[in-house]
């Protein structure tokens, strides 16, 4: 059986007092093998809007919404928005797709390789 430092529970605990993330690995961090492109995902997103897929990772569920940028360095580029209990969670611009990280250094990949 293998042994870890600490136990579940108290890296848990560690977890919810300290708020420790996944590690901050930059912009566009990694290549990542989406089973859609962009332009398949977003027209997908646009057909079946409120679909509930889950994250790869911990399996939570989330929705998704196809738009464009209303602001920013991005602005009237189409967006996919991953949306969790009602809150954006991340975005993904063409740009960022493929990759582990958006522009903004946020994961990606537990959301894009889910659709």
């Amino acid at each position: 059986m293998k042994r870890y430092p600490i136990s579940l529970a108290k890296y848990r605990l560690l977890k919810r007092e300290t708020g420790m993330k996944k590690p901050n690995l930059g912009a566009h961090y990694g290549a990542i093998a989406n089973p859609q492109t962009f332009a398949q995902a977003y027209a997908y997103v646009l057909a079946y809007p409120g679909m509930v897929f889950h994250t790869t990772g911990n399996g939570t569920p989330f929705t998704v919404i196809a738009s464009q940028s209303t602001k920013g360095r991005h602005i009237g580029e189409k967006v996919i928005r991953f949306l969790s209990s009602g809150q954006e969670r991340a975005k993904a611009y063409q740009c960022c797709w493929g990759h582990k990280t958006n522009c903004l250094r946020t994961h990606i990949d537990c959301y894009t390789l889910a659709i």
